[in-house]
C-alpha cells in the first residue's frame, strides 16, 4: 500500500478518471480530483456510469434551454432584419414565415461547448468552422446566397477544420473486401467534397414543418450511442449537445412552424454532421466509415436522385424545385404531416440498421447500403404508381371538376398550413 492509503493500481486508474472527466469539463475535473476513491473497482465503475449518464441529461438539457429561450428573440431578429420566408411557387406555407431558427440552434452549441469541453485544436477547429458555416447561413437567410457563394464558405470552414484539427477522411474502409483504402493526400479534396455534400444533402432536405429538424435529431441520437459504444467522448457529448439545441427549436417548427430553421440551420447542422462523422470513423474507437453513410441514408439517396435528374434534364444541379422525396410523397396522395413522419421513420430505420450490422465487414455494409439505395427507388417508383391509380379515381368520380385546379385556401386541410419550400 502506498503511504496515503491508496495502492498504485487505485491511483492509476483515478488518473485515467481525471483525464475522461476532463474531456466533459474543466470543473468537473476539479470536482473529481477532490474526490477520494478507495481501490474498489466497483464503487469506481459505478461511479464512472452515474457520471456518464448525468453529464450526459446535463448537456442535453442545458443545450435545450438555451436554445428555446433564444427563439423567440430571434423570432424577433429576423422580422425586424427582413429574414422571413414569403409565400412563392417554391413554398408551400400560406403566409410570411421567419427563418434563422438555426441561430438558436448553433448558440446552443457553440456557447455551452466551452463548459463542456476543454478547447484543444479539435474542438477549437470545430467551433471556429462551424461559426463560419453559421455566418453563410444568416447571410443566405437574410439577403440570399447562390450555390458559389455556398461551396466557398463551405470551403473555408473544411479548411479551417482539418488544417486546424489535423484530421480528415484518410481511409475509407475495406470497401471492396481487398483491403482497406486509404486516400493519403487525396483524402483532403475527399474531405471537401463529403462535407460539402453532407451539407447539401441535410439543406435540401429541410422542405416540411419539423422534417430536417427531426432527421437531424435521429442521426444525432445514433451518432451519441455509437460514440458511446466506442468510447469517444468528444462526439458523444457534441450529439448530445447538437441533439438538445436542435429539440429546442423543435417545438416552434412543428406541427405548425412560427418559425423556420432555414440556411442558417442546415447549414450549421449539416456541418456539425459531417465533422461528427469524420470523428466518429477517424477519432478514438473508430467505426466504420460506411456507418455516417447508412445512418444518412434518407438524405443522401434524396440529394443524389434530385441531382442526376436535373443533369439529365441540362439543368443545375444545384437549381431549386419541387422533385424531392417529400415533394412526390406529397403528390402521391399523403398528407403533410405523415410525409414528415414517415421519412422520420425511415431515418430510425436507417439508424437501427447501422446499430444492428455495425460489427460486419465494410464490404458488406456498402452492399446494405446500396440495397438500401434500391429500395428506397422502388418506393419511390411506387409513389408515382399510387399518384397515378388515384388520379384516374378522382377523373371517374368526379367528371366535371378537378379539385387540383382549385385555388388553395390559407386554411386548407392540406396545403394550406405554414411550411417551408426547402430551396437550396
Amino acid at each position: 500500500m502506498h503511504e496515503s492509503g491508496v495502492d498504485y493500481g487505485a491511483a492509476e486508474t483515478r488518473d485515467i478518471l481525471y483525464e475522461i472527466c476532463g474531456f466533459f469539463s474543466p470543473i468537473a475535473e476539479i470536482y473529481l480530483k477532490s474526490v477520494y476513491f478507495k481501490s474498489d473497482d466497483l464503487y469506481i465503475d459505478l461511479f464512472l456510469r452515474i457520471f456518464d449518464l448525468m453529464s450526459g441529461y446535463i448537456v442535453f438539457l442545458s443545450a435545450f434551454a438555451i436554445s428555446f429561450l433564444l427563439v423567440p428573440l430571434v423570432m424577433s431578429l429576423a422580422n425586424s432584419s427582413g429574414a422571413v420566408a414569403h409565400p412563392g411557387r417554391r413554398h408551400i406555407h400560406s403566409h410570411p414565415t421567419p427563418k434563422c431558427g438555426g441561430v438558436a440552434i448553433a448558440l446552443g452549441v457553440l456557447l455551452l461547448s466551452p463548459f463542456i469541453f476543454p478547447i484543444d485544436k479539435v474542438i477549437g477547429s470545430y467551433l471556429l468552422s462551424s461559426a463560419v458555416m453559421l455566418f453563410l447561413g444568416i447571410l443566405d437567410d437574410v439577403r440570399g446566397a447562390d450555390w458559389k457563394v455556398k461551396m466557398v464558405f463551405s470551403a473555408i470552414a473544411t479548411t479551417v477544420f482539418i488544417f486546424g484539427s489535423d484530421i480528415w477522411i484518410s481511409n475509407i474502409g475495406d470497401l471492396f473486401g481487398f483491403g482497406e483504402i486509404h486516400l493519403g493526400d487525396w483524402g483532403i479534396p475527399f474531405t471537401f467534397i463529403a462535407v460539402f455534400g453532407i451539407v447539401n444533402a441535410i439543406n435540401l432536405i429541410d422542405g416540411l414543418n419539423g422534417l430536417a429538424c427531426g432527421v437531424s435529431s435521429i442521426a444525432f441520437v445514433a451518432f451519441a450511442v455509437f460514440a458511446f459504444m466506442s468510447g469517444n467522448s468528444t462526439v458523444l457529448y457534441l450529439s448530445l449537445c447538437c441533439l438538445g439545441a436542435t429539440l429546442g427549436l423543435f417545438r416552434y417548427n412543428y406541427p405548425r412552424a412560427r418559425i423556420f430553421m432555414g440556411d442558417s440551420g442546415t447549414m450549421f447542422i449539416g456541418f456539425s454532421i459531417a465533422i461528427m462523422s469524420i470523428l466518429l470513423t477517424h477519432g478514438e474507437g473508430g467505426i466504420s466509415p460506411m456507418v455516417p453513410v447508412i445512418i444518412l441514408a434518407v438524405p443522401i439517396y434524396d440529394t443524389l436522385r434530385v441531382f442526376v435528374i436535373r443533369v439529365m434534364n441540362k439543368r443545375s444541379p444545384f437549381a431549386g424545385d419541387k422533385t424531392h422525396l417529400h415533394h412526390l410523397m406529397m403528390r402521391s396522395g399523403i398528407k403533410q404531416n405523415r410525409v414528415v413522419k414517415i421519412v422520420w421513420i425511415l431515418s430510425a430505420l436507417m439508424s437501427g440498421i447501422a446499430v444492428v450490422f455495425f460489427r460486419v465487414d465494410d464490404w458488406v455494409l456498402l452492399v446494405i447500403f446500396c440495397s438500401i439505395i434500391v429500395s428506397l427507388g422502388i418506393f419511390v417508383r411506387n409513389l408515382r404508381i399510387i399518384r397515378a391509380r388515384t388520379e384516374r379515381a378522382n377523373s371517374r368520380q368526379e367528371p366535371f371538376l378537378n379539385i387540383r385546379n382549385l385555388p388553395v385556401e390559407e386554411n386548407h386541410p392540406v396545403l394550406g398550413k405554414e411550411e417551408h419550400g426547402g430551396a437550396l
